[in-house]
């Protein structure tokens, strides 16, 4: 499960922290590309030594597009979405390495919707509501997370319910 669920010494603030599965670090990326590259460079250079000369621009224009996709897709890696409960307030964070976007939405008029997709193959869409506003949250999370922390999230805003960390979790959970 990507998503952590912290509570601050205070014990004035819960916070859920959002992010996507990684399945690959940033040098992970770098040593598949640079090798990528390295095989694709001896294949080309060898190519156009037999007279083949046209392969080496179209070797140099794949590696380009295939650098350019992993780096696009390993930065969408580092997104982090954080979510902050207080007693009075909700602070939604979005960006990478720092908050891009924020929003606050009063927790007394709060609602967490988990809309479906009319057609099944869609995934569903986690929303905070208030006032006529609302923040999609876990865009990038499984259907059985997105479940999980509307659950989390629904009971750490009932009035009865202190601010802090849901019953099911001792710290944060799953790493």
């Amino acid at each position: 499960m990507m998503v952590n669920i912290e509570r601050l010494a205070n014990d004035d603030l819960c916070r859920f922290v959002l992010r996507p599965n990684r399945s690959m670090s940033w040098r992970g990326s770098l040593l598949f590309f640079l090798s990528l590259v390295l095989v694709s460079s001896f294949i080309s250079i060898s190519l156009t030594l037999l007279g083949f000369w046209m392969v080496l621009p179209f070797a140099g224009l794949e590696m380009l597009l295939l650098g350019a996709g992993l780096y696009l897709v390993a930065g969408r890696c580092y997104e982090r979405e954080v979510i902050s409960i207080g007693q009075e307030d909700i602070l939604i964070e979005k960006g990478r390495g720092y908050p891009r976007q924020q929003w606050t939405v009063g927790r007394v008029w709060a609602q967490v919707v988990l809309e479906r997709c009319p057609r099944q193959w869609y995934p569903s869409k986690l929303l905070i509501r208030s006032h006529g506003r609302a923040v999609e949250v876990g865009r990038f999370l499984h259907e059985e997370e997105r479940r999980q922390l509307a659950a989390d999230l629904n009971l750490s805003l009932r009035r009865d319910h202190p601010v802090g960390i849901p019953p099911r979790s001792a710290g944060s959970a799953g790493q």
